[in-house]
């Protein structure tokens, strides 16, 4: 039998109304916005359903109206649409119109991510292997190395992961970190025409109009941006941060696959978990992508700036001063600071004993009082990026990466160190609740023995202290099932930085005893008589709104309870997180209703013989109860997979 051209096109006009009609009526009552590509797919398959309708079904019986067959292709049709919003959840595919992007993008993605792959197993790295596990448990450092080796053979964005990793000394043996601060970014500089080319799109215009003079030979290259000498035109000596071409696709493509190696590792092995390696994963990319904008550096610049202002005297730093009109997201443009950076084996050689202590004091009081009085800190201090100018000011540069930590958690870590001054167990216990909360269920005796013995231990003992004081403070905390927010992990992180920076200047220096005196001369200033104005007059404004009301409110409680009144409101489900629960449970509770309806009318219908024939072997209802069948068999399937995905947890 030919297929009748005329009535096929209008059946399909037919069922594009009804699929037009299902999106408006699903996208107003049901939340749910079917796209564009699944409806063309749905119409496709109601197209191929009504080819196969009008050549190869003998249709009997009272089935043979048109209308009937309408209605049986529409049902077809929505049943398509609503198993494939099932088995693939709108959102979990990109739209149609992309998918040419998307497979490129995968393609290019799954061949890197194999690339990755191939070295960790040349080098016997395999992160699911049990037998991996065991060697870092051991400390080898066979591994190590070959982990060290394996980073650098991955690319800048892995280089810079092992650098990260390389100061997480709460996560890894001492042995991996040590190897992986090994790591160096030898980095070529960018050829001159290529930089070019970026400056003068960022600039919109040759650098003849902007620059008097420009040096396309580097001061210094490294692996996200490098930077070059020049001068404005109005003679003005200047330095220019540009972004490497291309680094952004590079860096966008790796940090993806780390995320999802992350989140595999997360999720598949046990240390994977303990070491939280999807929040690390995902904590890395934010900063390496907050580091590809240069508008947020010079942000940072003008905050670091007016905090540094607030510093006295004897420890005040500065920072270079931005060009705000001819800097962008790529191209940042900053005053020259002449002098030496710390990692310049010339400057420490000609500086005298007296004068590195006075140094190493001076930059620990200002990162200290960073972290503990302004909030916004340098996060990361390494040599290289401490100058001593030639007038003997002491400034930071690459301000890319700046931690912040709100009020809250300053105070509660000066109460820490003040704590730790005085031996006051209970009240490090108290400070360490009030910067990382205190969680439901929590036994207090354990957690308070162990960090009194902490503080008899490390705290009390004599001589200098390093940065592992602090990693062994978080090993005890979290193993109590306290968690350290990223925030505070940021500025223990510059603490460790800043203790090898210092250590080139005075082996000897002892960040503990420094850290008590900064927070007793900070707790000083607080009780001067000017600062307790002010603290006295900030904390009034908060307080004087409820002591005006507390008089009335106690008056109503009184009078309730005389009245006999007085009664207590609760309001169920308050919480989110209850209301997350219970919505979870009757969700699963309706699906697997919903899926033993459909299974019971399956059978049912199946086994009937009623029905008009659509085929010798057929009638309408089988097939009705085979399609009732798959949906049910679905419907079972994902409450199934939430079970057994919640018990695997």
């Amino acid at each position: 039998m030919m297929v009748e051209v005329g009535s096929l096109l209008l059946m399909l006009g037919g069922l594009l109304l009804v699929l037009l009609l299902v999106r408006a009526v699903v996208g107003r009552f049901i939340g749910l916005d079917i796209g564009s590509g699944r409806v063309l797919l749905a119409l496709l398959f109601g197209a191929l359903i009504g080819a196969v309708f009008q050549t190869e079904v003998r249709w009997e019986g009272p089935g043979t109206s048109p209308w009937w067959q309408f209605a049986l292709l529409s049902v077809f049709t929505l049943l398509f649409l609503l198993i494939s919003e099932l088995l693939v959840p709108q959102g979990s595919v990109p739209p149609v119109m992309g998918w040419g992007a998307a497979l490129r993008r995968t393609w290019v993605q799954s061949h890197r991510s194999a690339q990755i792959m191939r070295i960790l197993m040349r080098r016997g790295l395999n992160p699911l292997s049990p037998g991996t596990r065991r060697a870092f448990l051991a400390g080898s450092r066979r591994q190590a190395r070959d982990l060290r080796l394996a980073l650098e053979e991955s690319g800048v964005t892995f280089v810079k992961l092992g650098q990260v990793l390389s100061t997480r000394t709460d996560l890894l043996p001492p042995v991996y970190t040590q190897e992986l601060a090994q790591l160096q970014q030898q980095v070529a500089p960018a050829p001159w025409p290529d930089v070019k080319a970026v400056l003068e799109d960022e600039l919109g215009g040759p650098l003849e109009t902007v620059f008097g003079r420009f040096e396309p030979v580097p001061l210094a290259s490294a692996s996200v941006a490098q930077v070059h000498r020049a001068e404005l035109r109005s003679g003005r000596p200047v330095v220019v941060k540009v972004q490497r071409p291309g680094i952004q696709e590079v860096l966008a493509q790796d940090l993806e696959i780390a995320e999802r190696l992350g989140h595999t590792l997360q999720t598949r092995t046990d240390w994977g978990r303990d070491m939280g390696a999807a929040q690390l994963a995902q904590s890395f990319a934010d900063a390496l992508r907050e580091e590809l904008d240069f508008t947020l550096e010079a942000q940072n610049l003008a905050d670091m700036a007016a905090a540094l202002r607030t510093h006295p005297e004897g420890s005040r730093m500065r920072v270079p001063v931005v060009e705000p009109s001819l800097s962008s997201s790529r191209v940042l443009v900053m005053e020259e600071l002449r002098g030496r950076t710390l990692s310049d084996p010339a400057l420490l050689a000609a500086l005298s004993a007296a004068d590195r202590r006075m140094l190493a004091r001076r930059i620990f009081d200002s990162l200290l009082t960073q972290i503990t009085v302004n909030g916004v800190f340098h996060g990361d201090p390494h040599p290289g990026n401490i100058m001593v100018l030639e007038d003997g000011t002491l400034a930071l540069v690459d301000c890319g990466s700046v931690g912040r930590i709100d009020q809250g958690i300053q105070t509660a870590l000066q109460k820490l160190i003040l704590s730790v001054e005085y031996a006051d167990t209970q009240g490090f216990m108290d400070a360490l609740f009030e910067t990382l909360g205190r969680p439901e269920g929590l036994n207090e005796v354990p957690l308070r023995r162990a960090l009194g013995q902490f503080m008899m231990t490390q705290l009390r003992s004599e001589g200098p202290v390093d940065i592992g004081l602090f990693n062994e403070l978080i090993r005890v905390i979290t193993a109590h099932g306290l968690q350290v927010p990223g925030e505070l992990a940021t500025a223990l992180r510059a603490l460790g930085v800043i203790q090898g920076t210092l250590a080139l200047l005075d082996p000897d220096f002892d960040l503990i005893a420094e850290a008590r005196q900064i927070a007793s001369r900070q707790l000083q200033e607080e009780f001067q008589p000017e600062n307790l104005r002010r603290t006295l007059e900030q904390e009034l404004v908060t307080v004087l709104p409820m002591l005006r009301r507390l008089p009335r409110h106690v008056d109503q409680i009184a009078q309730s309870l005389e009245d006999g009144r007085l009664s207590v409101q609760v309001r169920m489900f308050a919480d989110p997180r209850d209301r997350v629960v219970v919505w979870q449970i009757m969700n699963q509770v309706l699906l697997t209703l919903l899926g033993t309806v459909l299974g019971i009318i399956a059978v049912l219908l199946v086994t009937s013989d009623e029905g008009p024939a659509l085929t010798a072997s057929f009638t309408l209802l089988q097939v009705i109860g085979y399609a009732a069948g798959l949906l049910s068999a679905i419907l079972i399937f994902r409450v199934l997979v939430v079970i057994f995905k919640r018990d695997a947890e």
